[in-house]
């Protein structure tokens, strides 16, 4: 990632985040000129001044939710509205960094506690599936139209994607760059309507 902004309201801040990252740009809005290159550390106040901070970002760049308080229930709702990370504003230097690198790769970051909850609520996931089926149905029949649209290039990297490969791993398969790749996905979830990462495992997995 080339850089790294930390928006927050000026109340909040952490020497932390420039220890992490030197060149970093602190700022309480969202700045013009992002690229797919670039990382926005989002503080949440509340989800919905969250959601409304991250429609302003563009799709193909990278957000991080900063926190005051950690919550799975939090967590799973800002990952919902587009968060690739969820972590601690007040974390060291190192988790940063740490959080930025598993990012920057495809993944996702909410550290070992948060993930071991993610693993034990899957089967309450599975209920919830099981409840809204005929809305997910239509969903898929309407995804399957939206996947006809894409070039063999796009679909093999959706369908790379759907199995839960990091950008790095998808590139490294297909024999391609890591900015090809979110060049791909990005086209992926314009074309078909998909609203992050997430919603695309979700949504591939339906149709199989």
């Amino acid at each position: 990632m080339n850089r790294h902004f930390f928006i927050a309201p000026k109340v909040i801040d952490s020497p932390r985040w420039l220890q992490a990252f030197p060149q970093a740009v602190r700022g309480d809005n969202i700045p013009d000129g992002l690229s797919s290159d670039d990382c926005c550390w989002c503080y949440c106040t509340d989800l919905e001044s969250f959601s409304i901070l991250t429609k302003k970002i563009p799709k193909d760049v990278v957000i991080i939710a900063m926190t005051a308080k950690e919550s799975f229930a939090e967590a799973r709702e800002l990952l919902a509205l587009g968060a690739s990370g969820y972590v601690h504003y007040l974390a060291v230097a190192q988790v940063l960094i740490s959080v930025a690198d598993a990012v920057s790769s495809g993944g996702m970051w909410l550290g070992a506690d948060l993930m071991r909850q993610l693993v034990l609520s899957s089967a309450k996931l599975f209920e919830v599936v099981e409840k809204n089926e005929s809305t997910i149905l239509n969903e898929t029949s309407e995804f399957n139209q939206r996947l006809e649209k894409l070039t063999e290039r796009e679909r093999a990297v959706a369908e790379a994607a759907a199995q839960g490969k990091t950008n790095k791993e998808i590139a490294r398969e297909l024999e391609i760059t890591e900015r090809t790749v979110k060049a791909h996905l990005s086209s992926v979830f314009e074309k078909c309507g998909i609203r992050d990462r997430l919603q695309l495992v979700l949504v591939m997995s339906a149709r199989r």
